[in-house]
């Protein structure tokens, strides 16, 4: 999940778990987990009916460990978003918007001014200082337990001008800055512990239970006055209690919401074996397409992958139908390494046609006289059994004999970073709304010095999309650097077949109907923008 800079450091040991766990284990495991089980059925549970605008209550899957706003994963941000604010933030749209810094400007290529916003306070009473922001950005760049510091690698200083003013100095331009400063949190510089947070959000900590986290309208807040007066975070991990308790009304929004339930709203998946059904009218199911893309990625190395006439016949057997089926609708086919709405998409690259019969004769031409064994090893993560059988079952009509090694995120990623797998799934999720990320850090030739192309374990080197990739991440100018991203994205897709793309997940969420809700790109629900019809 985590995103990287043109010019960075390597990605430490607990990014690259973050970057798992959010991604492999957050996204793929809410659509295809016991996707064909049958889970407790509810009888004519009572609705809730809105009265005051007092509380609202959002349920989550998972409940971060701790709350630090250097964290970059989606379960810990998912509870903060609230409750710290940026320089700048993104909209539902993830167009940058101003924040803390009410305006901002380019002085040369390099160095960037933000105006600080006046009249702003934390949580704790004390006002917004320039001395906050620098400390904050400082601890996000600098500090061991930071997941934010290979987004800062360009930055080379970070000063105060003045009392209400700050200037950031990058070493080579970054057209990301801003991106990376949304997701950049600012405390007062006096706040050591996290356990207690403290920003200028609209909503400030009110403590935490056993059951989850309490938010309260914060009366200072700068800027709009949320509509709820309390928010409460609820976790709970079982899928099941998740929509006993949307069901019951305990919770009104569902932001990990099972397909497998959201299903029963939907006219083509309703009767489908293994959706269950709500039996609530008056809850709502929303998506909206997420910015996770999973694919399956060759080791170019290969005997067998190396070859593209081979990876191209494999590229053909797969109908990504099945995986839109799979998770009842709620996912997407795809033609290319991230999702339609992400900055470097390329519209101009058509989804893979699947044909089966000519992808065999492929196959086989390739392989005839060649080789006497053909197996290849699999790995995937271990939650996606559903998936493993299909790439078997699809690849053994082709020819190859496909052994499945389901792994832990940890050891997955550990293999891939390694280059040690033959075959493998990947998904990416490009956070900050582009797709240098994917290019720098999955695309590019491996280098360690400069921090490219960490999590290729393609072992793919291709010198025309390393230039386009160094290049895109320096340029200032976005249709440029638009054409350059798009022109990378068609190499790998077309002309290299780095991989085979599989589908562009959805982010599903439940509410009742007296809510007004319009999800987010990001996934991410914030409480703030809520309110009741």
């Amino acid at each position: 999940m985590l995103k990287f800079a043109g010019l960075r450091k390597v990605a430490s040991w607990g990014v690259t778990v973050v970057f798992v766990i959010a991604l492999l284990l957050v996204g793929a495991k809410l659509f295809f987990e016991d996707q064909f089980s049958f889970l407790v059925s509810f009888v004519n549970p009572p609705v809730q009916v809105h009265a005051v605008a007092e509380q609202l209550v959002i349920g989550y899957a998972y409940k971060p460990s701790v709350l630090d706003p250097t964290l970059f994963d989606l379960i810990t941000r998912s509870y903060l978003v609230d409750i710290y604010e940026g320089l700048v933030r993104t909209d539902k749209n993830l167009e940058i918007k101003p924040a803390l810094a009410v305006s901002w400007g380019l002085l040369d290529p390099t160095t960037w001014e933000f105006r600080l916003r006046p009249g702003v306070r934390f949580h704790d009473g004390q006002n917004l200082s320039v001395n906050d922001v620098i400390v904050s950005l400082e601890r996000a760049r600098t500090s061991p337990e930071s997941q934010l510091v290979d987004l800062y690698a360009t930055v080379e200083s970070i000063n105060a001008i003045g009392t209400d003013r700050i200037r950031i100095r990058t070493k080579v331009p970054d057209p990301l800055l801003l991106n990376k400063l949304a997701v950049t949190y600012i405390f007062p510089a006096s706040l050591k512990a996290f356990d207690n947070p403290v920003g200028t959000g609209p909503y400030s900590y009110g403590g935490e239970t056993d059951q989850g986290f309490e938010l309260d309208l914060f009366p200072g807040y700068w800027g709009e006055k949320p509509y709820f007066k309390k928010v409460f975070l609820k976790f709970i991990p079982g899928r099941s209690d998740r929509i006993a308790a949307l069901q019951k009304g305990d919770i009104q929004l569902l932001a990990n919401m099972p397909p497998n339930y959201a299903c029963s709203k939907t006219e083509k998946y309703r009767n489908a074996d293994g959706c269950n059904d709500l039996k609530n009218d008056a809850i709502e199911i929303k998506s909206i397409p997420s910015l996770e893309v999973s694919f399956l990625v060759f080791n170019h190395q290969n005997k067998f992958f190396e070859r593209r006439e081979i990876r191209q016949a494999v590229s053909r057997v797969f109908d990504q139908q099945v995986f839109v089926d799979l998770a009842f609708g709620f996912a997407r086919p795809v033609g290319q390494f991230v999702s339609n709405g992400v900055f470097g998409f390329n519209p101009d690259i058509k989804k893979p046609e699947c044909d089966p019969d000519a992808a065999k004769q492929q196959f086989v031409t390739a392989c005839i006289d060649i080789f006497d064994v053909l197996d290849v090893t699999f790995d995937y993560p271990e939650n996606l059994e559903t998936i493993g059988q299909h790439v078997q079952s699809q690849l053994r009509d082709l020819g190859l004999n496909v052994t499945l090694n389901p792994l832990s995120g940890e050891d997955l990623q550990k293999k891939i970073s390694e280059g040690k797998s033959d075959f493998y799934f990947l998904g990416w999720r490009s956070e900050l709304g582009s797709a240098s990320d994917f290019m720098q850090s999955v695309a590019h030739s491996k280098d360690a010095v400069n921090g490219y192309g960490y999590f290729n374990g393609a072992h793919y080197s291709n010198m025309n999309v390393d230039e386009l990739i160094e290049k895109s991440g320096r340029n200032l100018d976005t249709e440029s650097r638009l054409k350059q991203l798009q022109e990378a994205m068609k190499i790998l897709v077309e002309d290299d077949i780095y991989g085979v793309p599989l589908f562009e997940s959805e982010t599903v969420f439940a509410f009742y109907d007296w809510i007004k809700f319009d999800p987010r790109v990001d996934g991410y629900v914030h409480a703030s923008e809520i309110k009741a019809n």
